[in-house]
């Protein structure tokens, strides 16, 4: 049984975390600039995951830019924060992502973190991946 402190803890932990992103859409964003890229490989039931820096408060979309060998396949993306056991905490997620969707919204400055992950459609073949975080 959780004592309340316990509780009280989680929930503002929670709470805080939820806070960090705001304002979330898939819409475009056509004064951006790409803050930073990242490729790797997603096998069947893996995930990976990359952190990156927000230096000041505004929009961050990150967008699901290449996929191989089919670019037609689905993967799971998400946005989050870093934990302290080096995981990625998830605020933000779409588990049918294609090539060009995207995640994002209104940072605040800090550290958050990107996760690629199978959602169930990665077959026994690694997909490779690239992201790209954009800011305005």
């Amino acid at each position: 049984m959780l004592s309340t402190t316990r509780v009280a803890l989680v929930a503002g932990l929670l709470l805080a975390a939820l806070g960090a992103i705001t304002t979330l859409s898939s819409g475009s964003n056509t004064h951006a600039k790409v803050a930073a890229t990242f490729a790797g490989s997603v096998a069947h039931e893996g995930v990976s995951a990359h952190s990156f820096t927000v230096q000041r408060e505004g929009d961050v979309e990150v967008t699901l830019t290449g996929l191989r060998p089919a670019a037609t396949e689905k993967i799971g993306l998400g946005l989050g924060t870093p934990t302290a056991a080096g995981n990625c905490a998830l605020v933000e997620a779409i588990d049918s992502t294609r090539v060009t969707d995207r995640i994002g919204g209104t940072l605040r400055k800090g550290t958050y973190c990107v996760a690629v992950y199978d959602s169930g459609d990665v077959t026994s073949a690694p997909l490779d991946y690239t992201v790209s975080v954009t800011e305005e």
